[in-house]
Order: structure tokens, then sequence, then C-alpha cells
């Protein structure tokens, strides 16, 4: 099951060998965290955070000429007036600020009004095992396009990242039982979170990137995550868990 991004590129291969420039992000910018505003919208880059994954997690992004420019590249190729006319449309000194209490549930994303923790979204849609969120009057935000529940759920990821499939718990005491059950349970459970910084295995090397969608799918060995991501270098693609590790 795929779940939503901000900018939606095709599969371009299992292996990083394999990736092809498709209008990816310039490589200074390409590493970058930001914050999603809709599936079709310009995302600010992050330039500041703080307390990240406590009860006073705090985020600011705004828009740039890079992400204009990826922007333009994936949406209108081709198009030499696209840059100048989304320049002129965004407000480029816009603050983006979103913030979250990790340990509660709670949160407020970029659009000023308060969420609460509502379980995770079922596998039969878009955003599959993503976090489902409760606006203040208790009606579920929709995880379609319009509604923005997945846009939510990235800021939330960006925010607390510790807990970016569900609010935390308190650890409960870990049993000979319950141990075996984690590991039952590990293969189903994203290794890395959407807008998270990775290093990325290209060739010999390992490049710094940023994760922009997990897709879930079931393997020759059973359920398994891709993760289809963007490099310094400017190459994008999907590749398996074992091709990337934390920084």
């Amino acid at each position: 099951m795929r779940e939503t991004i901000s900018y939606p590129v095709p599969v371009v291969g299992a292996f990083l060998v394999a990736l092809v420039t498709l209008g990816a992000a310039p490589a200074a910018a390409a590493a970058n965290e930001w914050l999603a505003v809709c599936s079709k919208c310009i995302s600010p880059t992050i330039f500041s955070k703080s307390g990240i994954g406590t009860a006073q997690a705090v985020a600011e992004a705004r828009i740039t000429r890079a992400e204009v420019e990826a922007w333009c590249a994936n949406w209108q190729p081709g198009d030499r007036s696209c840059v100048k006319q989304q320049l002129a449309a965004e407000d480029l000194n816009k603050v983006y600020r979103a913030t979250a209490d990790c340990p509660a549930g709670r949160i407020m994303p970029i659009d000023g009004r308060s969420y609460s923790f509502a379980g995770v979204w079922d596998q039969s849609d878009i955003g599959g095992g993503r976090s489902r969120w409760r606006d203040a009057s208790g009606k579920i935000v929709g995880r379609d396009n319009a509604s923005g529940g997945l846009a939510i759920s990235q800021q939330w990821e960006v925010l607390c990242p510790a807990s970016a499939r569900g609010a935390p718990a308190s650890p409960a005491p870990v049993t000979t039982a319950g141990a075996a059950a984690n590991a039952s349970q590990s293969s189903s459970k994203s290794e890395f979170a959407v807008g998270q910084v990775v290093l990325a295995r290209y060739g010999s090397d390992w490049v710094r990137a940023r994760v922009n969608r997990v897709q879930h799918s079931n393997g020759p060995g059973g359920p398994r995550f891709d993760y289809d991501v963007s490099l310094e270098n400017g190459k994008r693609g999907v590749v398996p868990a074992r091709m990337l590790r934390t920084p």
C-alpha cells in the first residue's frame, strides 16, 4: 500500500545503482527536512528545530527558491516561466511553524489548529499505518488530499520521530514472551520515517539523503518496507531498508 508524498515520483528500481535524475531537488537541498502542506503544494524547508521528541517540540520552515525550482521541475517540467510565477505567488518570508507535545499525543501543525492522536490508519487505503488525528470538535481528519490528515502525520513524524507511527506510551517490562512477540512484529514496522535524513548506499559510498515516501509491500520473505529517497547528489529512487542507515 502506498502512502502520499509531497512530490510524487515513479518507482525507479530496487537498487541505488539504477537511480536516474527525475526532476530532483538541487543537491544542496536534497537532504533537508520539510513540513508538508498538501500533496501538490510547495513544501517549506525546515530551518529551525528544538525539543524534538519532547513535550515542547517545535519546527519552523520557509519556502526558498530551491523548493520552487524542485516543484517546477516535477510538476511543470519545461515551463520556463514556472519559477518566476511561483516565486511571485509565494511569500518567501513567511514562517511555517508546527509544534507538538509528543508524550501527550497532541500537535499544532502549520494550520494553527490543535489535534489529538487518534490511533493509526488501516492498510485499506493511502497512509496505512500512519498516525490518525482528531480535531478540536472530535472529528477524525480524513487522509484524502482535501482534508490534509496525512500532512499532519508528516509533521508529527518530523516533530516526534520516535513515535512517528503513533503516540508514545510508557514502556512496559519486557518478558520473554513479549520479546518474542516484538521480534515477530518487527517486519511490520518501518525502520525509517518520511522526512528523516539518512545515509543511502550509492555504489561503494554512503550518500546523505532524505526519505520522501515509505512503501509497504510483500516480498519473497514476507512483508517489507521500501523507501523513496532523494540524495544530495541529485539522484532519486526506491531502495530497501538494507540500503539505508542513520547518519
